[in-house]
Formats: C-alpha cells, sequence, structure tokens
C-alpha cells in the first residue's frame, strides 16, 4: 500500500497532466451548506442554532449527517434524531466533518450506468468509510498521545483517497484501463497512474481539495498519506496524516470495502511510530469498528447490514474473487504442462515466462489468502458459540499453512514473496 507518490514525468506533465488538472476544476462543487460551514469559525463564534437551521435546508443532506455523527464509542446514536441534537451532542466540528463527507459523497457518486465499470465506486467508499471509522476509533484511544479529534480523524480518513474518485469521476474509460493494469501486475494504482495518465490520485486529491477550498489539512492528507512516515515533513499535520496511513493499511489488510489497489498491504508492526500506536487487538476493536461501519455505511445509502452481515459479506466478495484467481492459476498450470519439451532455446524461455506468470499468481492467490485469513478472524468476534468459533479459529490457521506453501512456491519460481502483514496482526493475539 504506501507506494511512493514521487514526481511525475515532466515530458508527459506539461500536456496530459495540466489537462486533467484542468478538468478538476470543472468537477461539482460542494453542497452551498458545506462551503458556508467550512467558512464558519468554532463554536464560541457561531450561533449554532443557526447552524442547525442551515443544514436542514438540505433534507437528503440532514439524513446522511445524522447518520455520520453517531459515534460508536460515544454511546449517543440514539439521542440523535435531529441536526439540532446533532450539533448540541457531538459539536459544531462532527456536524461540520459529516457535512463535508456527506456532500463529497454526493458531488462525486455521479451516474454508475455509464457501460461496464471497472472502478466499483459503492465498494470503494465503503474502503473509505472503514479507514476513517479505524482512524476515529483510534484517535478517540490514543486522544492524550495523538492530539487529534476523532471527527477530524474521521473525515480525514474519509477523504483521503478522494483523488481515485477524481479520475473515475472525470475519465472513467482511461481509469478503467489503469485498474485493471493495477490488478493485473498487482500494484497500486499510483503506480500504473503515474505511468499512464502522468500523475496519481495523490496529486489529483490535493488538487480537488483546493478547488473545493479544503482545510490544508485534509490537502496534506491527500497528498501524503503514501509516504513513509519518516519520510513525511515536519509540520503540525504530521501525525494526522501517519494516523490515516497506517489505518488505511490495516483496513486494507482486513480486506473491508475496495480499495482499488492491488499491491501486497503494508506490513503495519505500528501504525504510527512516532507515538507507538500499535495495530488494536482484533477481538475488543472489531466489534467496535464493525459497528460503526455498520451505522455510517446506512447514512451514505452504501448498505443496511449489520455488524455481523458486513463480515460475512465481505468473506462472500473475496471468496469470489478467490475463484477468479484459482481459475487463473489452474489454466496457466495446464499451459505449463502441455509444452512439449523439446530442449531449445526459445521453449526455455517460453518455460520462463510462463513460470513467472505461475509464480505471479501464486503472489496473487496468497496475497488473497492473507485476506481472507483476517477477514475470518474478523467474523470469528461475532460467534458466541465456542465451538464455532473455535471452527473459524482452525480455518485461520489452516489459511496460514497454505499462505506459507504459496510462498515457498512462489519463490521456487523465482518471484519471492515479502512476508505478509496478516501475520503481524495476528501474532499477538
Amino acid at each position: 500500500m504506501q507506494e511512493s507518490g514521487g514526481p511525475s514525468n515532466p515530458a508527459v506533465e506539461s500536456e496530459q497532466v495540466r489537462m486533467i488538472l484542468r478538468q478538476v476544476q470543472n468537477l461539482p462543487a460542494l453542497a452551498p451548506v458545506a462551503s458556508r460551514l467550512l467558512a464558519l469559525g468554532d463554536e464560541s463564534t457561531v450561533d449554532l442554532a443557526e447552524i442547525a437551521r442551515l443544514v436542514e435546508t438540505d433534507p437528503v443532506l440532514s439524513g446522511r449527517i445524522l447518520g455520520l455523527c453517531r459515534r460508536a464509542d460515544k454511546g449517543v446514536a440514539e439521542k440523535i434524531t435531529s441536526v439540532r441534537r446533532a450539533v448540541v451532542l457531538v459539536g459544531l466540528g462532527a456536524v461540520r466533518g459529516a457535512v463535508l463527507g456527506a456532500s463529497a459523497f454526493s458531488a462525486l457518486n455521479g451516474d454508475q450506468e455509464t457501460g461496464e465499470r471497472r472502478f466499483d465506486r459503492a465498494g470503494f467508499w465503503k474502503y473509505c468509510v472503514c479507514v476513517a471509522c479505524t482512524a476515529e476509533l483510534l484517535a478517540g484511544a490514543n486522544r492524550s498521545v495523538l492530539r487529534i479529534a476523532p471527527e477530524e480523524a474521521f473525515i480525514a480518513g474519509l477523504l483521503h483517497a478522494i483523488g481515485k474518485l477524481v479520475f473515475d469521476f472525470a475519465l472513467p474509460k482511461a481509469y478503467g484501463r489503469v485498474i485493471e493494469l493495477a490488478r493485473h501486475e498487482c500494484v497500486p494504482s499510483a503506480v500504473v497512474e503515474r505511468r499512464v495518465l502522468g500523475l496519481d490520485y495523490h496529486r489529483a486529491g490535493h488538487a480537488l481539495a483546493e478547488h473545493w477550498n479544503l482545510p490544508p489539512m485534509l490537502g496534506q492528507v491527500m497528498l501524503q498519506h503514501a509516504t513513509p512516515f519518516e519520510d513525511l515533513p515536519d509540520s503540525e499535520n504530521r501525525a494526522m496524516v501517519g494516523l490515516i496511513s497506517g489505518s488505511a493499511a490495516f483496513v486494507q489488510t482486513l480486506g473491508l470495502g475496495w480499495s482499488a489497489d492491488f499491491g501486497e498491504p503494508a506490513r503495519i508492526p505500528v501504525l504510527l511510530p512516532a507515538a507507538n500506536i500499535r495495530p488494536p487487538e482484533m477481538t475488543e476493536f472489531g466489534e467496535k469498528l464493525l459497528r460503526a461501519l455498520s451505522d455510517r455505511l446506512a447514512a451514505l445509502g452504501l448498505s443496511n447490514s449489520g455488524p455481523a452481515a458486513l463480515a460475512i459479506e465481505s468473506m462472500v466478495e473475496t471468496t469470489r474473487e478467490n475463484r477468479t484467481l484459482l481459475r487463473s492459476v489452474r489454466e496457466l498450470t495446464q499451459a505449463v504442462r502441455e509444452q512439449a519439451p523439446d530442449g531449445g532455446t526459445a521453449m526455455s524461455s517460453a518455460r520462463s515466462i510462463e513460470a513467472r506468470m505461475l509464480a505471479d499468481a501464486g503472489k496473487q492467490a496468497k496475497q488473497s489468502l492473507s485476506i481472507v485469513t483476517s477477514k475470518t478472524q474478523l467474523l470469528a468476534m461475532r460467534l458466541h458459540d465456542a465451538r464455532d468459533r473455535a471452527a473459524a479459529l482452525a480455518i485461520v490457521e489452516a489459511s496460514r499453512e497454505l499462505e506459507t506453501i504459496l510462498e515457498t512456491a512462489a519463490r521456487g519460481l523465482g518471484a519471492p514473496v515479502r512476508e505478509t502483514s496478516v501475520n503481524s496482526i495476528g501474532a499477538g493475539q
């Protein structure tokens, strides 16, 4: 996940990049209520009743805002029944963030019925909401160390990768090809974006932040969240960027939602090195995360599934992807077997290429299996019957054994596979 955000090719940037950045300026504007809220001061200088009246002028937005304001760690979900109540209970910062998030969702959701899309917008929003919930919960649990408001962490997580939606909105066909190439090559989307488009989603997101006149902190998160923490410049937002980076890696390891990245998730022995914030214990954290995710997805109209159903749906989706992957592995294996050995150099070269293809397929299979392992762990937390939970954990152990076999096979075929991030999370459990 931690791809480098290096500069684009200057030769390409002169024409293509400028054209893409100009298109960003033509993207839909934020809802007027969001723009007005961003321009307001803090709670001590504004009339909260006026804020509520302003938000209530948009009924659709109001419904989403109420759901986005529900915090799993505050126990206020049932008490928030109106925008005025939300302002009183969770404060202006949370309401402002919810308005911004709901407005961004509405502005870039667009029309999904434009042919066969390769970019799964609904799945991508689910991924972003999960990163947002993870960052919010971690910020709340580590407030004294991080000094980050949970509501700010939520909106930063929600919008951190919005540059991908910019590409899909402005260049759907070209970006569809980028996604297919990234999937085929098993790499993060930004790697292919820079090669094909001349710039990556980090710069596209930063350009959108400027277009929408968002707070500088959000623009910095969009631009730098894939930069290794130790390489981040010193700034007042460094902790926030690191928190979102670690949260995104954690969510990709769990395989929740669809991140549009196909490289192996980064190992995360710590989520934020400067504060020594480690990946949370899944048994406790997973329950909160699934509850928060369920509430927020319902607010955006993305899912009405409960926490347990979300874990199951996620596993079903991965199983479907695995069937496609295993079919590819079988076809490649059969192709190698059918080659008639003649000892020639050309045949040797062909076998080398096919061996590499098999190794790559094995790498994909191992990566996908790692995600299944994490999802099974997540599901096990929802099982109250001891025998059911033991069965799920047995699947986890069997999956890890298969990961080891796949890693050994891939190395034998000449494609070393890095240690999976799942083991770094599961080791302390």
